[in-house]
């Protein structure tokens, strides 16, 4: 379907016939279109028209950074709004005391490939051995297009969070084009997020090998402390 005044060029109509291998369909009006679209919306969103479902949808994904710099997708690219989507996360080090996140849209595997909406922290975390505390962060998003965070403690109940308004949105060519660009790296980003996965796995595998020596370690001493005590022990008659 033809939208738009600039669809009206023989060249556009032109290269739409080549790129879809058909006829475009030419049964609107392009310069009226757009504009009765948004009086829809605006009436559905007003609750005075009710016959007609008009569906917003995220034109990319939204995450957060995790370990080795990767970004976590929560809502993928397309996904109807309004909508909430949550994950639980932990720390990667032992008394850890804060948590960083750092909010992500684009399609790219890795953080830095991908645009910035915001950054905040999660402090006053107790203390504990990585991967204990358990860390939800959340995805809210309104009707209107408008972002809100929040990273909560699962054990304190402390929270923080940030919101990100319609105005940081981007312009459908510069949609396309972070789509485009993710699906020309898309074999590349995956070599480099399943190497870093590899390194997280890895690591992780050795912590847990460490700290299940340490404490076998404290538990033989403790039991040789035991036995020491009871060999000293003084009998004593007490007939």
């Amino acid at each position: 379907m033809l939208v738009g005044g600039s669809t009206r060029m023989p060249k556009v109509q032109q290269m739409v016939k080549d790129f879809f291998g058909k006829e475009p369909h030419k049964g609107v009006n392009p310069d009226e279109v757009v504009a009765v679209g948004a009086a829809v919306q605006g009436g559905v969103l007003t609750g005075e028209v009710k016959d007609i479902l008009l569906l917003d949808v995220t034109p990319l994904s939204l995450g957060v950074e995790t370990l080795g710099g990767v970004m976590t997708t929560l809502i993928p690219r397309n996904t109807t709004i309004p909508t909430r989507k949550s994950e639980v996360f932990s720390t990667a080090t032992d008394n850890q005391p804060s948590v960083d996140v750092h909010v992500l849209q684009g399609e790219r595997s890795l953080a830095r490939d991908n645009r910035t909406l915001g950054k905040f922290q999660l402090v006053g975390l107790p203390s504990a051995p990585r991967g204990v505390p358990q860390i939800e962060v959340a995805f809210d998003i309104d009707a209107n297009g408008i972002v809100n965070v929040t990273a909560k403690d699962m054990a304190t109940g402390k929270e923080q969070k940030i919101t990100i308004s319609g105005s940081s949105g981007l312009a459908k060519d510069e949609v396309d084009r972070m789509v485009k660009d993710a699906q020309a790296h898309e074999a590349d980003d995956k070599s480099k997020r399943d190497e870093i996965e590899a390194r997280n796995q890895a690591e992780a595998q050795a912590y847990q090998t460490q700290r299940a020596a340490q404490e076998q370690a404290a538990q033989s001493q403790g039991s040789n402390t035991h036995n020491t005590d009871v060999k000293d022990a003084e009998v004593v008659d007490v007939a």
